[in-house]
């Protein structure tokens, strides 16, 4: 999926969580649903990529990481690893 793609499905669904579900046609139900269903599935790659970009800028403890972003740490670690080169995610 193109990032343009992803970023109008993120806004749709913002808009849609906004709104009171009641409200919500069976359409719009089922896309809320759908969406939050896929971002869900993916969340381990996105965050994954962010919280390495994180730790390698700010060089961050992975229990900092932790605090800040309330990803428990060893999770936030498992997500970045695979994002982050031999020996760089080294504890701090």
């Amino acid at each position: 999926m193109a990032d343009g793609d992803e970023s109008e499905r993120v806004a749709d669904l913002a808009r849609l969580i906004a709104r009171d579900p009641e409200s919500l046609s069976d359409d719009e139900l089922v896309r809320l649903i759908s969406t939050w269903g896929d971002l869900r599935r993916s969340a381990p790659e996105n965050l994954g990529r962010a919280i390495a970009v994180l730790y390698r800028r700010d060089r961050l403890s992975w229990p900092e990481i932790g605090r800040r972003t309330g990803v428990p740490a060893m999770t936030a670690h498992d997500w970045a690893r695979r994002y982050l080169s031999p020996g760089e995610d080294e504890a701090r």
